[in-house]
Protein backbone atom coordinates (compact mmCIF):
# COMPACT_ATOMS: atom_id res chain seq x y z
CA UNK A 1 0.00 0.00 0.00
CA UNK A 2 2.88 2.29 0.82
CA UNK A 3 4.21 1.75 -2.68
CA UNK A 4 0.95 2.84 -4.26
CA UNK A 5 0.85 5.94 -2.07
CA UNK A 6 4.39 6.83 -3.09
CA UNK A 7 3.54 6.33 -6.76
CA UNK A 8 0.43 8.50 -6.48
CA UNK A 9 2.42 11.26 -4.83
CA UNK A 10 5.18 11.05 -7.42
CA UNK A 11 2.59 11.19 -10.22
CA UNK A 12 1.92 14.82 -9.33
CA UNK A 13 5.56 15.74 -9.30
CA UNK A 14 7.44 13.72 -11.92
CA UNK A 15 7.16 13.29 -15.64
CA UNK A 16 7.66 9.48 -15.72
CA UNK A 17 4.42 8.95 -13.82
CA UNK A 18 2.38 11.01 -16.25
CA UNK A 19 3.49 9.01 -19.29
CA UNK A 20 0.93 6.74 -20.98
CA UNK A 21 0.77 4.96 -24.35
CA UNK A 22 -1.68 6.96 -26.46
CA UNK A 23 -4.92 5.31 -27.51
CA UNK A 24 -3.70 1.96 -26.17
CA UNK A 25 -4.10 3.41 -22.67
CA UNK A 26 -7.78 2.55 -23.10
CA UNK A 27 -6.67 -1.09 -22.71
CA UNK A 28 -3.52 -0.66 -20.63
CA UNK A 29 -5.06 1.52 -17.95
CA UNK A 30 -3.03 2.86 -15.07
CA UNK A 31 -4.98 0.66 -12.66
CA UNK A 32 -4.23 -2.46 -14.71
CA UNK A 33 -0.51 -1.70 -14.92
CA UNK A 34 -0.34 -1.05 -11.16
CA UNK A 35 -2.20 -4.30 -10.54
CA UNK A 36 0.23 -6.51 -12.48
CA UNK A 37 3.23 -4.75 -10.95
CA UNK A 38 1.91 -5.43 -7.45
CA UNK A 39 1.03 -9.05 -8.24
CA UNK A 40 4.48 -9.65 -9.74
CA UNK A 41 6.11 -7.90 -6.77
CA UNK A 42 8.07 -5.82 -9.28
CA UNK A 43 7.65 -2.41 -7.68
CA UNK A 44 10.91 -0.63 -6.96
CA UNK A 45 12.03 -0.39 -3.32
CA UNK A 46 13.01 3.25 -3.75
CA UNK A 47 11.66 5.67 -6.30
CA UNK A 48 13.80 5.66 -9.46
CA UNK A 49 14.11 7.63 -12.66
CA UNK A 50 12.73 4.56 -14.42
CA UNK A 51 9.95 3.21 -12.18
CA UNK A 52 8.30 -0.13 -12.92
CA UNK A 53 5.15 1.51 -14.27
CA UNK A 54 7.13 3.50 -16.84
CA UNK A 55 9.11 0.43 -17.86
CA UNK A 56 5.95 -1.60 -18.54
CA UNK A 57 4.76 1.19 -20.83
CA UNK A 58 8.20 1.46 -22.43
CA UNK A 59 8.44 -2.27 -23.23
CA UNK A 60 5.00 -2.09 -24.84
CA UNK A 61 5.90 1.06 -26.80
CA UNK A 62 8.99 -0.61 -28.22
CA UNK A 63 6.60 -2.71 -30.32
CA UNK A 64 5.08 0.44 -31.79
CA UNK A 65 8.51 1.77 -32.77
CA UNK A 66 10.57 -1.30 -33.66
CA UNK A 67 12.97 0.70 -35.80
CA UNK A 68 13.75 3.26 -33.09
CA UNK A 69 16.43 2.98 -30.43
CA UNK A 70 15.70 2.97 -26.72
CA UNK A 71 16.38 6.68 -26.21
CA UNK A 72 14.17 7.73 -29.10
CA UNK A 73 11.30 5.48 -27.96
CA UNK A 74 11.49 7.01 -24.49
CA UNK A 75 11.56 10.52 -25.97
CA UNK A 76 8.47 9.77 -28.04
CA UNK A 77 6.66 8.73 -24.88
CA UNK A 78 7.83 11.69 -22.82
CA UNK A 79 7.54 14.57 -25.29
CA UNK A 80 3.74 14.55 -25.41
CA UNK A 81 3.50 14.78 -21.64
CA UNK A 82 6.16 17.43 -21.12
CA UNK A 83 3.85 20.17 -22.48
CA UNK A 84 1.45 19.89 -19.55
CA UNK A 85 2.00 20.14 -15.82
CA UNK A 86 5.61 20.84 -14.92
CA UNK A 87 7.11 19.96 -18.30
CA UNK A 88 10.33 17.97 -18.36
CA UNK A 89 11.31 19.27 -14.93
CA UNK A 90 14.57 17.75 -13.75
CA UNK A 91 14.03 14.51 -15.70
CA UNK A 92 16.16 13.57 -18.72
CA UNK A 93 15.85 10.52 -20.92
CA UNK A 94 18.18 7.96 -19.31
CA UNK A 95 20.96 6.29 -21.20
CA UNK A 96 20.48 3.06 -23.11
CA UNK A 97 22.43 1.21 -20.44
CA UNK A 98 20.13 2.50 -17.70
CA UNK A 99 17.02 1.52 -19.68
CA UNK A 100 18.43 -1.97 -20.30
CA UNK A 101 19.09 -2.45 -16.57
CA UNK A 102 15.58 -1.22 -15.77
CA UNK A 103 14.13 -3.83 -18.16
CA UNK A 104 16.06 -6.52 -16.32
CA UNK A 105 14.79 -5.24 -12.95
CA UNK A 106 11.21 -5.33 -14.25
CA UNK A 107 11.51 -8.97 -15.26
CA UNK A 108 9.10 -11.04 -17.32
CA UNK A 109 6.21 -11.66 -14.93
CA UNK A 110 4.47 -8.26 -15.23
CA UNK A 111 4.17 -8.67 -19.01
CA UNK A 112 3.05 -12.30 -18.65
CA UNK A 113 0.35 -11.21 -16.19
CA UNK A 114 -0.62 -8.31 -18.43
CA UNK A 115 -1.24 -10.67 -21.35
CA UNK A 116 -3.31 -12.90 -19.07
CA UNK A 117 -5.48 -9.86 -18.29
CA UNK A 118 -6.00 -8.63 -21.85
CA UNK A 119 -6.25 -11.93 -23.74
CA UNK A 120 -9.59 -13.50 -24.50
CA UNK A 121 -12.47 -13.55 -26.96
CA UNK A 122 -13.78 -10.14 -28.02
CA UNK A 123 -16.58 -11.12 -30.41
CA UNK A 124 -20.27 -11.47 -29.56
CA UNK A 125 -23.10 -13.28 -31.27
CA UNK A 126 -23.66 -10.08 -33.24
CA UNK A 127 -20.06 -9.96 -34.52
CA UNK A 128 -19.81 -11.39 -38.06
CA UNK A 129 -17.49 -14.34 -38.55
CA UNK A 130 -17.17 -15.30 -34.89
CA UNK A 131 -19.80 -18.04 -34.47
CA UNK A 132 -20.89 -21.09 -36.47
CA UNK A 133 -24.24 -22.55 -35.42
CA UNK A 134 -23.76 -21.38 -31.85
CA UNK A 135 -20.10 -22.45 -31.65
CA UNK A 136 -17.34 -19.87 -31.20
CA UNK A 137 -14.82 -20.53 -33.98
CA UNK A 138 -11.13 -20.44 -32.97
CA UNK A 139 -8.01 -21.26 -34.98
CA UNK A 140 -4.65 -22.71 -34.00
CA UNK A 141 -1.48 -21.65 -35.77
CA UNK A 142 2.26 -21.29 -35.20
CA UNK A 143 5.12 -19.02 -36.23
CA UNK A 144 8.80 -18.30 -35.57
CA UNK A 145 10.71 -15.11 -34.69
CA UNK A 146 14.38 -14.30 -35.33
CA UNK A 147 16.41 -13.46 -32.22
CA UNK A 148 19.76 -11.68 -31.77
CA UNK A 149 22.68 -14.02 -32.38
CA UNK A 150 24.02 -14.43 -28.84
CA UNK A 151 25.39 -17.48 -27.05
CA UNK A 152 22.58 -17.42 -24.47
CA UNK A 153 19.81 -17.18 -27.06
CA UNK A 154 21.38 -19.94 -29.15
CA UNK A 155 21.67 -22.24 -26.13
CA UNK A 156 18.08 -21.64 -25.03
CA UNK A 157 16.20 -21.49 -28.34
CA UNK A 158 18.38 -23.16 -30.97
CA UNK A 159 18.36 -22.25 -34.65
CA UNK A 160 17.33 -23.75 -38.00
CA UNK A 161 19.71 -25.22 -40.54
CA UNK A 162 20.15 -24.19 -44.15
CA UNK A 163 19.56 -26.52 -47.10
CA UNK A 164 23.30 -27.19 -47.13
CA UNK A 165 23.19 -28.33 -43.50
CA UNK A 166 24.85 -25.19 -42.14
CA UNK A 167 23.53 -23.33 -39.07
CA UNK A 168 21.02 -20.58 -39.82
CA UNK A 169 21.99 -16.94 -39.28
CA UNK A 170 19.82 -16.39 -36.18
CA UNK A 171 18.41 -18.34 -33.25
CA UNK A 172 14.62 -18.64 -33.47
CA UNK A 173 11.72 -18.74 -31.06
CA UNK A 174 8.72 -20.89 -32.00
CA UNK A 175 5.25 -19.91 -30.80
CA UNK A 176 1.71 -21.27 -31.13
CA UNK A 177 -1.37 -19.10 -30.62
CA UNK A 178 -5.10 -19.69 -30.44
CA UNK A 179 -7.05 -16.91 -32.18
CA UNK A 180 -10.75 -16.11 -32.44
CA UNK A 181 -12.21 -16.07 -35.94
CA UNK A 182 -13.61 -12.74 -37.06
CA UNK A 183 -11.88 -10.54 -34.50
CA UNK A 184 -8.52 -12.42 -34.67
CA UNK A 185 -8.12 -11.78 -30.94
CA UNK A 186 -5.82 -14.11 -29.01
CA UNK A 187 -7.28 -16.54 -26.50
CA UNK A 188 -4.00 -18.18 -25.60
CA UNK A 189 -0.32 -18.42 -26.55
CA UNK A 190 2.78 -20.47 -25.74
CA UNK A 191 6.37 -20.37 -26.93
CA UNK A 192 9.49 -22.51 -26.87
CA UNK A 193 12.69 -23.18 -28.76
CA UNK A 194 12.96 -23.69 -32.49
CA UNK A 195 13.18 -27.47 -32.11
CA UNK A 196 10.00 -27.68 -30.01
CA UNK A 197 7.35 -29.07 -32.34
CA UNK A 198 4.02 -27.34 -32.84
CA UNK A 199 2.19 -30.40 -31.50
CA UNK A 200 4.30 -30.26 -28.34
CA UNK A 201 3.59 -26.56 -27.82
CA UNK A 202 -0.13 -26.93 -28.57
CA UNK A 203 -0.43 -29.52 -25.79
CA UNK A 204 0.63 -26.99 -23.14
CA UNK A 205 -1.87 -25.39 -20.73
CA UNK A 206 -1.54 -22.01 -22.41
CA UNK A 207 -3.49 -23.43 -25.38
CA UNK A 208 -5.60 -26.24 -23.92
CA UNK A 209 -6.57 -24.02 -20.99
CA UNK A 210 -8.09 -21.51 -23.41
CA UNK A 211 -10.41 -24.11 -24.99
CA UNK A 212 -13.82 -25.02 -23.65
CA UNK A 213 -17.36 -26.10 -24.46
CA UNK A 214 -19.27 -24.33 -27.25
CA UNK A 215 -16.05 -23.75 -29.20
CA UNK A 216 -15.09 -25.12 -32.62
CA UNK A 217 -11.33 -25.34 -33.09
CA UNK A 218 -9.75 -25.26 -36.56
CA UNK A 219 -6.19 -26.48 -37.19
CA UNK A 220 -4.02 -27.37 -40.16
CA UNK A 221 -2.31 -30.69 -40.86
CA UNK A 222 0.75 -29.92 -38.71
CA UNK A 223 -1.20 -30.43 -35.48
CA UNK A 224 -3.28 -33.64 -35.62
CA UNK A 225 -2.33 -36.75 -33.69
CA UNK A 226 -4.36 -39.22 -31.68
CA UNK A 227 -3.08 -37.72 -28.41
CA UNK A 228 -3.62 -34.09 -29.52
CA UNK A 229 -7.19 -34.93 -30.57
CA UNK A 230 -7.87 -36.68 -27.26
CA UNK A 231 -6.53 -33.78 -25.19
CA UNK A 232 -8.35 -31.09 -27.19
CA UNK A 233 -11.73 -32.86 -27.08
CA UNK A 234 -11.30 -33.40 -23.32
CA UNK A 235 -11.80 -29.64 -22.89
CA UNK A 236 -15.32 -29.93 -24.32
CA UNK A 237 -14.46 -28.17 -27.58
CA UNK A 238 -15.44 -29.50 -31.01
CA UNK A 239 -12.73 -29.88 -33.66
CA UNK A 240 -12.37 -29.43 -37.41
CA UNK A 241 -8.81 -30.31 -38.39
CA UNK A 242 -7.15 -30.98 -41.70
CA UNK A 243 -5.51 -34.41 -41.74
CA UNK A 244 -2.17 -35.21 -43.34
CA UNK A 245 -1.64 -38.07 -45.76
CA UNK A 246 0.19 -40.01 -43.03
CA UNK A 247 -3.12 -40.74 -41.30
CA UNK A 248 -4.95 -43.96 -42.08
CA UNK A 249 -8.67 -43.15 -42.02
CA UNK A 250 -10.70 -46.33 -42.59
CA UNK A 251 -14.18 -45.92 -44.05
CA UNK A 252 -16.56 -47.28 -41.42
CA UNK A 253 -19.74 -45.93 -42.96
CA UNK A 254 -20.75 -43.51 -45.71
CA UNK A 255 -23.23 -40.77 -44.83
CA UNK A 256 -25.92 -39.17 -47.02
CA UNK A 257 -23.87 -36.07 -47.83
CA UNK A 258 -20.86 -38.07 -49.07
CA UNK A 259 -18.83 -37.76 -45.89
CA UNK A 260 -17.91 -40.90 -43.99
CA UNK A 261 -17.36 -42.10 -40.45
CA UNK A 262 -13.87 -43.17 -39.44
CA UNK A 263 -11.65 -43.36 -36.36
CA UNK A 264 -8.26 -42.27 -35.07
CA UNK A 265 -6.31 -45.19 -33.69
CA UNK A 266 -3.85 -44.76 -30.81
CA UNK A 267 -0.11 -45.45 -31.31
CA UNK A 268 -0.42 -48.36 -28.84
CA UNK A 269 -3.47 -50.24 -27.67
CA UNK A 270 -2.69 -49.46 -24.03
CA UNK A 271 -2.82 -45.71 -24.79
CA UNK A 272 -6.59 -45.78 -25.07
CA UNK A 273 -9.51 -46.52 -27.37
CA UNK A 274 -9.90 -45.39 -30.97
CA UNK A 275 -11.64 -42.03 -31.36
CA UNK A 276 -14.63 -41.77 -33.74
CA UNK A 277 -14.52 -38.94 -36.29
CA UNK A 278 -16.34 -37.84 -39.41
CA UNK A 279 -14.28 -37.18 -42.54
CA UNK A 280 -15.06 -34.99 -45.53
CA UNK A 281 -12.85 -34.87 -48.59
CA UNK A 282 -12.90 -32.26 -51.35
CA UNK A 283 -10.56 -30.75 -53.92
CA UNK A 284 -9.61 -27.12 -54.43
CA UNK A 285 -8.58 -26.22 -57.98
CA UNK A 286 -6.36 -23.18 -58.55
CA UNK A 287 -4.10 -21.81 -61.27
CA UNK A 288 -0.36 -21.51 -60.80
CA UNK A 289 1.87 -18.76 -62.18
CA UNK A 290 2.09 -20.56 -65.52
CA UNK A 291 -1.70 -20.69 -65.97
CA UNK A 292 -1.85 -24.40 -65.24
CA UNK A 293 -4.72 -25.78 -63.19
CA UNK A 294 -3.60 -27.41 -59.95
CA UNK A 295 -5.85 -29.60 -57.81
CA UNK A 296 -5.24 -30.07 -54.06
CA UNK A 297 -7.07 -32.65 -51.99
CA UNK A 298 -8.32 -31.67 -48.53
CA UNK A 299 -9.34 -34.24 -45.91
CA UNK A 300 -11.00 -32.71 -42.85
CA UNK A 301 -11.84 -34.66 -39.70
CA UNK A 302 -14.41 -33.35 -37.22
CA UNK A 303 -16.17 -34.23 -34.01
CA UNK A 304 -19.45 -32.99 -35.56
CA UNK A 305 -20.78 -36.38 -36.63
CA UNK A 306 -24.30 -35.41 -37.72
CA UNK A 307 -24.41 -34.14 -41.35
CA UNK A 308 -27.80 -32.52 -40.74
CA UNK A 309 -26.54 -30.18 -38.02
CA UNK A 310 -23.15 -29.62 -39.71
CA UNK A 311 -23.46 -29.99 -43.52
CA UNK A 312 -20.28 -30.84 -45.42
CA UNK A 313 -20.48 -27.75 -47.63
CA UNK A 314 -20.65 -25.47 -44.60
CA UNK A 315 -17.69 -27.15 -42.94
CA UNK A 316 -15.57 -26.89 -46.08
CA UNK A 317 -16.40 -23.17 -46.31
CA UNK A 318 -15.77 -22.74 -42.59
CA UNK A 319 -12.27 -24.20 -42.81
CA UNK A 320 -11.41 -21.19 -44.94
CA UNK A 321 -11.66 -19.16 -41.72
CA UNK A 322 -8.46 -20.82 -40.55
CA UNK A 323 -6.62 -18.57 -42.97
CA UNK A 324 -7.88 -15.65 -40.89
CA UNK A 325 -5.60 -16.90 -38.14
CA UNK A 326 -2.71 -17.02 -40.59
CA UNK A 327 -3.50 -13.47 -41.70
CA UNK A 328 -3.58 -12.41 -38.06
CA UNK A 329 -0.22 -14.10 -37.50
CA UNK A 330 1.08 -12.20 -40.53
CA UNK A 331 -0.04 -8.96 -38.87
CA UNK A 332 1.66 -10.06 -35.67
CA UNK A 333 5.02 -11.24 -37.03
CA UNK A 334 5.36 -8.92 -40.02
CA UNK A 335 3.31 -5.73 -39.66
CA UNK A 336 3.78 -5.18 -35.94
CA UNK A 337 7.36 -6.43 -35.97
CA UNK A 338 8.26 -4.02 -38.76
CA UNK A 339 8.98 -6.57 -41.50
CA UNK A 340 10.15 -10.17 -41.78
CA UNK A 341 13.78 -9.08 -41.71
CA UNK A 342 13.47 -7.42 -38.29
CA UNK A 343 15.22 -9.19 -35.42
CA UNK A 344 14.02 -8.85 -31.83
CA UNK A 345 16.03 -6.58 -29.54
CA UNK A 346 16.70 -8.85 -26.56
CA UNK A 347 20.04 -10.56 -26.15
CA UNK A 348 19.14 -12.86 -23.25
CA UNK A 349 16.37 -15.48 -23.00
CA UNK A 350 14.70 -13.70 -20.05
CA UNK A 351 14.39 -10.45 -21.99
CA UNK A 352 13.24 -12.34 -25.11
CA UNK A 353 10.37 -13.70 -23.02
CA UNK A 354 9.52 -10.21 -21.78
CA UNK A 355 9.59 -8.85 -25.32
CA UNK A 356 7.47 -11.73 -26.64
CA UNK A 357 4.64 -11.18 -24.15
CA UNK A 358 4.77 -7.42 -24.77
CA UNK A 359 4.35 -8.08 -28.50
CA UNK A 360 1.23 -10.16 -27.86
CA UNK A 361 -0.15 -7.53 -25.47
CA UNK A 362 0.14 -4.76 -28.06
CA UNK A 363 -1.37 -6.99 -30.75
CA UNK A 364 -4.29 -7.88 -28.49
CA UNK A 365 -4.89 -4.26 -27.55
CA UNK A 366 -5.02 -3.28 -31.22
CA UNK A 367 -7.49 -6.09 -31.95
CA UNK A 368 -9.64 -4.92 -29.07
CA UNK A 369 -9.74 -1.35 -30.40
CA UNK A 370 -10.44 -2.60 -33.95
CA UNK A 371 -13.37 -4.69 -32.72
CA UNK A 372 -14.78 -1.72 -30.84
CA UNK A 373 -14.33 0.61 -33.81
CA UNK A 374 -15.91 -1.73 -36.39
CA UNK A 375 -19.44 -0.56 -37.31
CA UNK A 376 -22.29 -2.95 -36.46
CA UNK A 377 -22.53 -5.72 -39.03
CA UNK A 378 -18.96 -5.33 -40.30
CA UNK A 379 -16.54 -8.20 -39.82
CA UNK A 380 -13.68 -6.74 -37.69
CA UNK A 381 -11.19 -8.62 -39.85
CA UNK A 382 -12.09 -6.19 -42.65
CA UNK A 383 -10.62 -3.30 -40.66
CA UNK A 384 -6.99 -2.63 -41.60
CA UNK A 385 -4.54 -3.71 -38.90
CA UNK A 386 -1.82 -1.62 -40.56
CA UNK A 387 -3.89 1.54 -40.21
CA UNK A 388 -4.78 0.72 -36.62
CA UNK A 389 -1.10 0.26 -35.81
CA UNK A 390 -0.27 3.54 -37.53
CA UNK A 391 -2.95 5.34 -35.53
CA UNK A 392 -1.57 3.90 -32.30
CA UNK A 393 1.91 5.06 -33.23
CA UNK A 394 0.67 8.55 -34.08
CA UNK A 395 -1.26 8.86 -30.83
CA UNK A 396 1.68 7.96 -28.61
CA UNK A 397 4.00 10.96 -29.20
CA UNK A 398 1.23 13.40 -30.14
CA UNK A 399 1.12 16.57 -28.10
CA UNK A 400 -2.36 17.17 -26.73
CA UNK A 401 -3.55 20.73 -26.62
CA UNK A 402 -2.93 22.41 -23.25
CA UNK A 403 -6.37 24.00 -23.66
CA UNK A 404 -7.90 20.65 -22.68
CA UNK A 405 -7.84 21.24 -18.97
CA UNK A 406 -8.11 18.06 -16.98
CA UNK A 407 -7.44 15.92 -20.05
CA UNK A 408 -6.00 12.43 -19.85
CA UNK A 409 -2.43 13.65 -19.85
CA UNK A 410 -2.84 15.98 -16.91
CA UNK A 411 -1.18 14.88 -13.74
CA UNK A 412 -3.66 14.06 -10.96
CA UNK A 413 -4.15 16.79 -8.41
CA UNK A 414 -2.53 20.21 -8.35
CA UNK A 415 -0.79 21.61 -10.23
CA UNK A 416 -3.30 20.71 -12.94
CA UNK A 417 -3.49 21.73 -16.56
CA UNK A 418 -6.11 24.28 -15.64
CA UNK A 419 -3.88 25.68 -12.91
CA UNK A 420 -0.30 25.37 -14.06
CA UNK A 421 2.56 26.36 -11.79
CA UNK A 422 3.38 30.03 -11.88
CA UNK A 423 6.58 31.85 -11.02
CA UNK A 424 6.93 32.60 -7.30
CA UNK A 425 6.15 36.20 -6.25
CA UNK A 426 9.17 38.49 -6.03
CA UNK A 427 10.92 38.71 -2.70
CA UNK A 428 10.36 42.25 -1.34
CA UNK A 429 13.65 42.00 0.53
CA UNK A 430 15.62 41.35 -2.62
CA UNK A 431 17.76 44.13 -4.03
CA UNK A 432 16.11 46.05 -6.94
CA UNK A 433 17.62 45.63 -10.38
CA UNK A 434 20.04 48.23 -11.66
CA UNK A 435 17.46 49.64 -14.09
CA UNK A 436 14.64 49.73 -11.57
CA UNK A 437 13.64 53.25 -12.65
CA UNK A 438 13.40 52.30 -16.32
CA UNK A 439 9.96 51.94 -17.81
CA UNK A 440 8.71 48.35 -17.97
CA UNK A 441 8.64 47.00 -21.51
CA UNK A 442 5.28 46.62 -23.15
CA UNK A 443 4.24 42.96 -23.58
CA UNK A 444 1.65 41.32 -25.76
CA UNK A 445 -0.90 39.31 -23.76
CA UNK A 446 -0.55 35.54 -24.15
CA UNK A 447 -3.19 33.99 -26.39
CA UNK A 448 -3.76 31.52 -23.57
CA UNK A 449 -2.88 33.38 -20.36
CA UNK A 450 -3.82 30.44 -18.16
CA UNK A 451 -1.07 28.33 -19.74
CA UNK A 452 2.21 30.26 -19.74
CA UNK A 453 5.19 28.74 -21.51
CA UNK A 454 7.48 26.61 -19.34
CA UNK A 455 10.15 28.37 -17.37
CA UNK A 456 13.43 28.36 -19.31
CA UNK A 457 16.10 26.04 -17.98
CA UNK A 458 19.79 26.91 -18.41
CA UNK A 459 20.60 23.26 -19.17
CA UNK A 460 17.76 22.24 -21.49
CA UNK A 461 16.05 23.58 -24.57
CA UNK A 462 12.68 25.20 -23.79
CA UNK A 463 11.06 23.76 -26.89
CA UNK A 464 7.93 21.67 -26.23
CA UNK A 465 7.64 20.32 -29.75
CA UNK A 466 6.42 16.76 -30.20
CA UNK A 467 9.03 16.18 -32.87
CA UNK A 468 10.41 12.70 -32.09
CA UNK A 469 13.79 13.68 -33.50
CA UNK A 470 14.58 16.07 -30.64
CA UNK A 471 17.62 14.71 -28.84
CA UNK A 472 17.45 13.83 -25.15
CA UNK A 473 20.31 11.38 -25.00
CA UNK A 474 18.80 9.21 -27.71
CA UNK A 475 21.62 6.72 -27.86
CA UNK A 476 20.57 3.44 -29.41
CA UNK A 477 21.60 -0.11 -28.85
Amino acid sequence: MAGVTREAKAGVERLPDRISIGVLAAVFTGELIEEVIEEADAREVRYRRLPARLMVIFVLACWLFMRSGYGLVMSKLADAHAVVGRGWGVWDVPTTGSITKARVRLGTEPLTLLFDRVKGAKGTTATPGVFYRGLRVVSLDGFTLDLPDTTDNDARFGRPSTAAGLPGPYPQLRAVVLAEAGTRSLLGAVFGGYHDGEQTLAARPGILGALGPRMLMLADRNFPSWRAWRDATATGADLLWRMSASFTLPVLGVLDDGTYLSELTPPRKKDGPAIPVRVLEYSVITENDHGERVSELFALATTLLDPHTAPAGELAALYHDRWQAETGIGDLKTTERGGPETVLRSKTPEMVEQEFWAMLCVYQALRHLITQAAPPGLDPSRVSFTRALSAARDSTPRVLSPHRAGGPLCAPGPPSCANPPTSPPPDPAAAPPANANAAAPTTTPDANPTHPPPKPSPTRSTSTSSNPERLHNTSTR
